[in-house]
């Protein structure tokens, strides 16, 4: 009698115990994890036909004739044509009285008070019949799939505004901001959400007054994430109050921007007030002899597009230069990304202050 009251309390307890992690599991995954991306079949790999409507990458959905293509498009001539990766990519067309849009289910439903970071890279095609340009081109988040007539408030959209129309470079373009949720989105639409399309127009040849207008972008690798929370809080010294730029999460696949650093115009030669905070990284860097970087550098748009490679190839590696000489033992690689990932318009001279840039890409801890 002993033994089978032992028995029956040893299995009652284990039930317990397994319902307990059963419901710990389930909502465990009822919430996406930090870095989990929410758009289903987010650079349109997966294909249901071989058809040229967007409706061919299941689950996506189109407004108006979205294109699919699952190679590159004929009419595209320049050195970038193709998919930025894999080999399927999407085309938005836009006119005075025409407008497209792409719209999916996301994977879940928007977690309130959580910031999602977006972003998605675009391509200008560059053809005689696209005359111009696009100010706007962004995502909005909705509780409803789209509908003809619906609004798209301000706080439900995620854009990059452009005042000289978003061009540049036929090079892909990436968008992106963060969007704080309201926990009721269900559904993410792509494209431009001016009430007036002709209004957010800029012509690409200001001196064709009677061409037709349209505008024309290839859509590829789109991704949202719960952004990881981070104390990047800005801490000081003990000596003067001089504020440390680096982040405290020093994690991979983190990037950041070097703060204060300087270089002579036009050139690659680091001025000396670049030096504190290049010492501040070296430290960094020393704690932390396993870590693996690599320095991106970033040129605003100015002309040339080889020009501008070439000095951003140049400013990274006199950062490289500065930290091996140094005493910096970390595996580094240094690249040069021209102006092709601004993160302002190059439209003045503050904005491309900022698209001047080395960035830090943690690669491994």
């Amino acid at each position: 009698m002993y033994k089978k009251t032992k028995n029956t309390t040893s299995v009652f307890l284990k039930a317990i115990l397994f319902l307990v992690m059963f419901l710990f599991s389930v909502s465990s995954f009822s919430q996406a994890p930090k870095g989990k991306n929410v758009i289903p079949n987010p650079s349109f790999e997966e294909r249901k036909s071989k058809g040229s409507d967007i409706k061919a990458a299941l689950p996506w959905k189109g407004v108006g004739t979205v294109d699919y293509y699952m190679k590159p498009d004929k009419r595209d001539i320049s050195k970038y044509k193709g998919a930025r990766t894999g080999t399927s990519y999407a085309g938005l067309r836009f006119q005075a009285d025409y407008k497209e849009y792409m719209h999916v289910k996301l994977l879940e439903t928007l977690e309130k008070g959580e910031v999602y970071e977006f972003k998605m890279y675009i391509r200008i095609l560059e053809a005689e019949n696209v005359t111009v340009t696009v100010k706007q081109l962004g995502a909005f988040f909705s509780p409803e799939e789209f509908r003809i007539g619906m609004e798209f408030n301000e706080e439900g959209l995620v854009d990059t505004t452009y005042s000289k129309g978003i061009s540049g470079t036929l090079n892909w373009i990436l968008i992106q901001g963060d969007y704080t949720a309201n926990g009721t989105e269900k559904y993410m639409i792509i494209g431009n959400f001016r009430t007036k399309m002709k209004d957010d127009f800029v012509k690409k040849n200001k001196w064709s007054l009677f061409a037709f207008q349209e505008a024309y972008y290839y859509i590829d690798d789109l991704s949202l994430s719960k952004k990881k929370v981070e104390d990047d809080s800005p801490k000081y010294d003990k000596e003067g109050g001089v504020v440390n730029w680096l982040p405290n999460a020093f994690h991979a696949g983190k990037t950041f921007e070097i703060k204060n650093l300087f270089f002579e115009k036009g050139t690659s030669k680091l001025m000396s007030t670049s030096n504190k905070s290049l010492d501040e990284l070296v430290k960094m860097l020393v704690k932390n002899p396993s870590t693996s970087i690599q320095l991106n550098g970033h040129m605003d748009k100015f002309g040339n597009e080889e020009e501008e490679k070439r000095i951003s190839k140049e400013r990274a590696k006199a950062v490289y230069d500065y930290l091996k000489l140094k005493g910096v033992t970390n595996q580094i690689i240094f690249k040069g990304l021209g102006s092709t990932q601004p993160v302002a318009p190059n439209d003045s001279e503050d904005y491309k202050a900022k698209n001047r840039r080395v960035e830090v890409s943690i690669l491994k801890e």
